[in-house]
Order: structure tokens, then sequence, then C-alpha cells
């Protein structure tokens, strides 16, 4: 709802427009019928306070008024008042209806003035005569009715003028309560005076739109003056197109426009043969706007022109936005290509080629170090001597040293210098050992970065197949969304509503300090989806880009309870629960080899990257060879064993891997399911075959992770699953403490081993009220 919560000059002004208004409107009629009721009904329901209203009411209803038209002004401000605090004291209360009172007051207070205001009638050009009770009826009737396309006019006037872009029937309800206001104005004010105001709005107008939507404003402007005085309507309307001819140049030029066709239409009319005080008012009407919007504070007209070129800015351009996608889409293509390269690469440069040569090259030293010299050389050649050599030097880097019973028969019949052999062949293996590690080390580098490019590639293809998909619009829901926040009083200059695999995000433009609470209830009723507020983006010092997304229909619970081996500085387990995306979250349990601090560097790197890598999105298998492999690269042994679970909070469905790591369990109310695994833990071996099992989470379901220092104070599953059964699952912070207590009172209150338990509940997410 719009409302003034500080007292300052805007609020001050907007006050004493609405007090002009309805002064005006007092001065509609010959016999001062209230017209004004119909503007001071309707401001309260667009957010003005009902008692500045009454007030404001009273205070124009009593001038130039006797003392029986202000006790009657009096009884109407005291019945508008009421009437809007009881219907704004109890429309919360669904079970009490209070829109009808606003209305029954505006009845009573219409029905006082037909049965007590003073009243000439009307002569009317009717053959027959209405008398002064019929007459009042049709005005009281004509005012009822007014009340209503005033509510609607005050609505858009107060909350969505220069904020967005105004409905046929809006428009058209504000030009009928500005001309009825005109019309007061000039009855009240005389032709001179509301030219006089005419003139100074029609220069901002046309300054701040810069286009022939001035030529609009010339008329309605005009039409009081056509009413009250029979003025020209062309007349006007050239005056604006003077106006607007120089609008874009500055102040100057479209002031001179309109001095130059007010002094000519003067001329024409013989204004200078007029009397002096008929001359003087007429040409002040036109020097007097003018001189003020010369001198008008520059800084209130560019906020004003700001506001209207803002609004009119579109935000959410559908086209824009499934063209940007297309064009990025295509980027990443091209850049999961150039990924996709990287990784054939450096999977082709592997090969066995390294080991071939370097055995070659064994042979080669041997023979020219042992067997070029000696004697029997040529006979030793005629025997295939080559052949023997390279037997021998096959066995010795599958070994890696050769000793006499690995000499060849057929080599050992002919050689007659076998100890040098072996000898040269042993030295060549130790420089073999150091050479081929080295490669090793290097094929594996290169396996390590070709995995990481397939990774990176299968991420970009996945986002340019994500993006290059145009997303899909509900312009319907974006109106029944629309009329529904207005109802709500919340203003919303645009709406987009799309979808993505059957998601709602809804993108809007609020203004001020918007309710967000009450956007989200109000969203989530109209799309029939729970939405929650994901982000809240400030575009200017009052105008907010909400975006909202479809809650999960899950949320999580977590519990970890952790100690340190008694003696340890700390522990060697290092644990994660981290959000990957707004709809799945990580929870990974990593127990490195041993304890201590050696321990806890392991658990802490491998949980790390687990971390990264997940929250990149890379693909599970990709994910856990390259930990695997980043840890065989140690120098020292460096292993662990680590459970990670990826669960999606829309549907539970949680994908588990376990590497070397004990039992866990899943507990669901009264039945357990036992999770194990037979791999062993990361960085042992450098090929790794984890054991992956999916399972579907239910509401109040908890999963379950040990460290292997809990499970061994148990002796057995079947004891540990019998402690579990006797505690309660409902707290997960309360499961891990509890746990972990048992485990330390089975082994005598000593910590013999680093412990951890990590728990994790589901369970569904509160609905949007």
């Amino acid at each position: 709802m719009y409302s003034y919560k500080k007292t300052d000059v805007v609020q001050i002004v907007f006050y004493l427009l609405f007090g002009a208004g309805m002064l005006f409107l007092r001065f509609v009629g010959n016999a001062f019928e209230p017209f004004s009721l119909a503007l001071a009904y309707a401001l309260p329901y667009a957010g003005v306070s009902p008692f500045t209203v009454a007030i404001l009411f009273f205070a124009t209803s009593c001038i130039g008024q006797g003392i029986f038209e202000v006790v009657l002004a009096l009884g109407q401000a005291l019945l508008l008042f009421l009437s809007f605090f009881l219907h704004n004291k109890f429309r919360s209360n669904a079970r009490i209806k209070t829109g009808f009172i606003p209305f029954l007051a505006l009845t009573l207070s219409l029905g006082g003035f037909i049965a007590f205001s003073p009243f000439t009638p009307y002569r009317l050009p009717f053959s027959f005569t209405l008398n002064e009770i019929v007459q009042k009826t049709i005005l009281a009737s004509l005012i009822f009715l007014l009340t209503a396309i005033f509510s609607v006019a005050m609505n858009a006037l107060i909350k969505k003028c220069l904020k967005c872009r105004l409905k046929t029937e809006e428009l058209l309800f504000s030009v009928v309560f500005l001309v009825f206001v005109g019309v007061g104005a000039c009855r009240l004010l005389g032709l001179n005076a509301y030219m006089g105001i005419a003139f100074f709005i029609l220069l901002v107008f046309a300054y701040v739109t810069k286009d022939a939507t001035a030529l609009l404003c010339a008329f309605v402007l005009a039409l009081p003056t056509t009413l009250v005085f029979g003025a020209s309507i062309g007349r006007f309307f050239l005056y604006a197109v003077a106006v607007v001819t120089f609008a874009k140049t500055g102040r100057i030029l479209p002031c001179l426009a309109l001095l130059c066709v007010f002094f000519l239409f003067a001329y024409v009319d013989g204004l200078f043969y007029y009397p002096t005080n008929v001359l003087v008012s007429a040409i002040l009407s036109i020097t007097l706007p003018t001189l003020l919007f010369v001198v008008f504070p520059t800084p209130l007209l560019r906020a004003m022109e700001n506001k209207l070129v803002f609004y009119r800015e579109k935000h959410l351009s559908r086209v824009a936005i499934n063209r940007n996608r297309a064009s990025i889409g295509k980027q990443l293509f091209e850049i999961a290509s150039v990924f996709r390269e990287i990784e054939t690469t450096f999977t082709s440069l592997s090969s066995n080629e390294a080991e071939a040569s370097a055995k070659e090259y064994i042979r080669t030293c041997v023979i020219e170090e042992c067997c070029k010299g000696c004697s029997q050389f040529r006979a030793c050649s005629r025997k295939e001597m080559d052949l023997d050599v390279a037997k021998l030097i096959e066995v010795g880097c599958l070994k890696g040293k050769t000793s006499l019973i690995d000499v060849p028969k057929r080599l050992s019949d002919y050689c007659i210098n076998q100890s040098n052999v072996l000898y040269a062949v042993n030295k060549q293996l130790g420089d073999y050992k150091k050479y081929m590690l080295e490669t090793e080390n290097a094929s594996s580098g290169r396996a390590l970065l070709a995995r990481q490019a397939q990774g990176v590639n299968e991420i970009l293809r996945n986002l340019a197949l994500e993006q290059s998909e145009p997303i899909r619009m509900y312009t319907d829901k974006e109106k029944t969304l629309t009329l529904a926040l207005m109802k709500a009083g919340i203003v919303c200059s645009e709406v987009l509503i799309y979808s993505e695999e059957e998601n709602f995000t809804v993108s809007l433009i609020t203004f001020g300090r918007a309710d967000v609470k009450k956007i989200a209830v109000i969203t989530s009723q109209t799309l029939h989806e729970n939405m929650m507020i994901a982000e809240r983006i400030a575009l200017s010092h009052d105008k907010y880009c909400c975006i909202l997304r479809k809650k999960p229909i899950f949320d999580a619970a977590f519990g970890v309870a952790s100690t340190k081996k008694t003696g340890e500085s700390v522990c060697g387990d290092t644990h994660s629960v981290i959000k990957i995306d707004e709809r799945r979250f990580m929870v990974a349990l990593s127990d490195g080899m041993g304890s201590g601090e050696y321990a806890s560097r392991i658990s802490e790197s491998t949980v790390s990257l687990l971390e990264s890598f997940y929250k990149a999105k890379i693909p599970s298998d990709t994910v856990l060879s390259t930990v695997n492999k980043l840890l065989t690269f140690n120098r020292e042994e460096a292993f662990a064993c680590v459970d990670i679970a990826i669960v999606d909070l829309d549907d539970g469905k949680a994908d588990i891997v376990k590497i070397g790591a004990p039992v866990g369990f899943i507990l669901s109310g009264s039945t357990v399911k036992v999770l194990e695994g037979e791999s062993l833990p990361l960085g042992i071996l450098n090929s790794l075959h984890p054991d992956t099992s999916s399972y579907t989470l239910q509401e109040n379901d908890v999963l379950l992770f040990l460290s292997d220092g809990i499970t061994g104070a148990f002796g057995s599953t079947s004891d540990l699953y019998e402690t579990l059964k006797t505690i309660p699952i409902h707290n997960p912070q309360q499961l891990a403490d509890t746990l972990l207590s048992s485990a330390l009172q089975a082994y005598g209150g000593v910590a013999k081993d680093d412990m951890t338990a990590v728990a994790v509940r589901l369970y569904k997410s509160a609905r949007v009220a």
C-alpha cells in the first residue's frame, strides 16, 4: 500500500494538491454541490490517511459556507473517517466483511446532502421541470459514480504515475478527474488564473516528455475552459504545437514560442484595446508561468524526466533474453570444442613408446660396454645374442634387477663374460627406474589434464544446451500476477515469468519498500507453487528487481559431533556440508590416514577438492578420479576414506559414494538401511572403483555417516545397529552427540582414534503462507 511514513516536503506538496483538488471540486456546480466527496472517498482507497483526508475535506467545505453547511460538512467528514477506520481495522479478519462500510457512509453523506443542504434548482432546457429533490438525487447519483471513477484515477495517479504505463481505463478516468478539477478551478479562479496554471503545466509536461503526448495534455487542459467559458480547444492546441516544436532545445525557446503565439492571438482578438486591468491580467497569465518555468529548479525537472525515461525503458525484454541466451550457448559450444581438442591431444600423447625405447637403449649400452670388446663377439652375434640380451633386460625391468638365475639358458651356454653382462644390465636398470618414474608421472599428469579437460568440456556442453533452449514465457500468468499484486497495493511496472525444466522463475520491478514476504505469498497463490525470494537487486534508490524461484520441496537439518584422538593436537577427520546450488547440497566425511596433523591435512585437502569440483558441477566420476590422482602424486603415503552424498531437495534423491569408508546408515522411522562399500580408499591405486548407490529419501529420513573411530568402538555392525535403535532421530545434532558419547563410553572414556558423526535429516519446506 502507498503510504507516507515521514513528514517531508513531498508529503506536504501532496496534501496541498489534494486539498486544492477538493476545493476546486466544491465549485464545479452553482450551489456548492459536494463533488469533493468523490475525491475524499477515493483517496483512502489509494492509501492516503483517512484522518488527513477528512480534515482536508472539512476545511475546504467550510470556505464561504454558513453555520448549517459547516455542521453538515463536519458530519460528512466524521462519517468518512469512521468508515475507513473500521474498514482498515477489521478487513484482515476474513470472517468480517468490511468493504460495504465506506459505501454505506458515502450513501449517508449524500443522503444528508439531499435532505438538508440548501439548493437552488437548475433551469433545464426541457419541456418538463424537475423539482429540488429530484435534481439533488440525480447529482448525488453522479457523485456516487464519480467516486468509483476517481478511485481508479487516484490509484493510477498516486501509485503508478511516472512508474509504469497506465491502462486505457486508468487514463480515461484520470482525464475525467482532471477535467472536473479544471472546471472547478475555472469557476473559482477565473479564466486568466486558470490559463496561467495551464500554461505552466503544459511547459513542464512538454519539457519532461519531449514528444507529441504534450498535445494530449493540451487537450485535457483546454476542456475546462471550453466547458465553462466556451473557449476554443484549437487555440490551446496551437499553443501546445509551438511548445512541443522547441521542447528538445531547452527552456527558453519553448517559452518564446508560446509568447509569440499568445501575442499573435492577442493582436487578432484586439486584446490591446481592452481596458488596462483586463490587458494586464491577460499578459500576467502568460508571463508569470513562463518566468516561473524558466527559474524552476533544474534538479526537480531532471528527476521527473529521469523517472519517465526509466519507466519507459524495458528492463525485461523477452527477445533480448532469448537472443543473448542463444549467443552465449553458441559461444559455450565453441569453448567446449577447445577443451575437447585439449583432451584428445593429451590422450594421444599417452603411449608405451617410451618404455620400448628405454629397453632398446639399455640393450645397446650393454652390448657396447661388455660385448664388443669380447673376443667371442662375432661368434655370439651369429647366435642371436641381441635377442638373448633383450630377454634378460625384459626380466630385469620386471624384477628391478637381474641375477644369474635370470640369464637365458642359451646365453649362459655361449657367453664367457656373464658377470660383466649382469653388472652392466643392473647398472642401466637403476637409471631405467628413475626414467620410467618420471615418464609415468608425466603420463599421469597428462591423463589428469585430459580428464579435467573432459570434465570442463561436459560442463560447457551442458551449459550450452541449457542456454541455447529458448525460455518459455507465460504472458497470461504475468497479467494475473500483476493484477493480484495491484489489489494488494504493490505496484509492479514489469513482470516476467518463465520456466526452465518446469521450475518457474519470476522477475518483477517494484518501487520503494515493497513487502517481499507479501510478494512471495501472492506469487505462490497465483502460480499455485511454493515460491521464494531468491534475489533483490537495486535498480535505483527506490526501484528494485525481485527474482522469485520455486522453493524446494525439502529442506535439511544437520548435526555434527567430532573429537580428536587422545594425545593428538588436531582431528584427522574432516566433514563438509555445502549447497551446490539452490536445489542440491553435498555432505561429505573424509577420514585421513592415521591421526594427527598429517591425517588432518589429507582429509582437509580431500574435502576441499570435493567441494570445489562438485560446486563447479563437474561430473562425479571425473571428480573422484581427479582427487584420487592428486593424492597418488604425493611422495609420502596419502590416502583417505570418503563418504559423499549429493541430495536433491526437490525429490529427495540421494546419490551416495563410498570409497574405503566404514558402514553408514539411512534411518527411516523404525527401519534402517545399511550403507556398505568394498572399494579401497582414495590415493592407494591409480585406478578407482568407488561404490555408488542411489536412494530416495522421504520426509524425516536421516542420513548418517561415521568415521572408523566410531564404528570401531562398537565391535560389530549389529552392536552399532542396536545402539542406534535406542537414540531418537528427530534431532540430527542430538543423534550425532549421543552416538559420539556412546562410542567414547565403549572405549572407556579414551578416544582411541579420531571420531566423527555427521547426520542429515530431510523435512518438508514450510509453505509460503
